[in-house]
This record gives structure tokens, sequence and C-alpha cells, in this order.
């Protein structure tokens, strides 16, 4: 009896080093991931200027309409502005208003301000601001000093007026339209 019950505690001692042997077994590798998210750029305009009564002999300015709303994840992000120019308009004119008659501009001789507008940006946290006279091309009224939400940063118009700038009759106006591009460069 003590033969079979020692034979009976051999054979479970070989089953469980059988049974254990492959579990100890363990096979591991790495993987090494690295990303980096591209750098994204999402600006928002809110507001308009209409009906704005200009006055002769001066710089107007409008600082409480116009907003610009940045979310950047790139340090050194770029806000710029220029005259739209949609086609509608003589690129020999951008950057100034030229008179519109309520539904195109007029043309072949439409009176035009004289002067260029200029849009100036505002120091807020992560951002600094510059002033830009508008022309046909981009120039920089913003740049980001950190990456995050800017959720109103106010815009100032400006647009100096002369006393040689003819007065027009409703339903005449001078109009521009601001194109205003965010970039990571």
């Amino acid at each position: 009896m003590k033969i079979n019950v020692l034979v009976v505690v051999c054979l479970m001692v070989v089953m469980s080093a059988a049974m254990v042997a492959p579990v100890m077994a363990i096979d591991t590798g790495t993987s090494t991931i690295t990303g980096n998210p591209g750098a994204v750029i999402d600006i928002v305009v809110t507001g308009s200027i209409t009906g704005w009564a200009l006055t002769a002999g001066t710089t107007n300015t409008k600082a409480d309409t116009v907003t610009l709303g940045v979310s950047s994840n790139y340090i050194g992000w770029v806000v710029a502005v220029k005259d739209a120019s949609d086609g509608s308009k003589p690129l020999s004119w951008a950057g100034r208003m030229v008179e519109w008659d309520g539904s195109a501009y007029v043309t072949p001789t439409p009176n035009v301000l004289g002067s260029n507008m200029t849009v100036m940006g505002a120091d807020v946290t992560g951002a600094g601001k510059s002033t830009a006279t508008l022309s046909k091309t981009d120039t920089t009224i913003e740049t980001g000093t950190a990456a995050d939400i800017f959720s109103s940063i106010p815009i100032t118009i400006g647009q100096p007026v002369a006393y040689t700038d003819v007065h027009l009759t409703s339903p005449h106006v001078y109009r521009i339209i601001v194109t205003f591009t965010g970039t990571t460069p």
C-alpha cells in the first residue's frame, strides 16, 4: 500500500510540474508609440458694422462691434486681415470703402473714401496685437504667444474721413468687406 501511495504521489508531482511548465514559459514584447497633433487654428468673426455715422475731419473708430474668436494648439498662430476685394470692386481701391447702391458697387465712377481703413487687434493674455492698414494683401493683427482658446478678442476698426470725402444720399453707402485669415505658419 505504501508503494501505491508513493507511486500516486510521484505521478501527481510529475503531472503538476508538466502543467506548470507551459505557464512559466512567458514571452513578452514591447512597442513604442509616439505622436503629435497637427497644428490647427479655427477663427470665428462675430459682428459687423452697419449704418456707421462717419464724421468728416477725423479718424472714426469702432471698438465695440466686431470680435474675433481664435482656437489653436500652435504657439505662434497668426490672424491677418485684408480687403476681400471679392471681384466686384477693382483692386486699385483695395483697403478703401467704395460707394455701394444697396446691391452692388457703383460703376463706372463710384465715390471712394480717400484713406484706407485700419484694423487693430487687442492685447490679450496669450496674444499680441498689431494694427493693419487694409490692402489687397494679408497683414497681421494678432500673433499667438500661447496655444489656447481665445473666445472674444475685441477688434478696433478705424476709418479716416476727410472733408473732401463725398456725402452719399440714401440708399447709397460706403462699403468694404474685411477678410480675416488664421494660419499656423
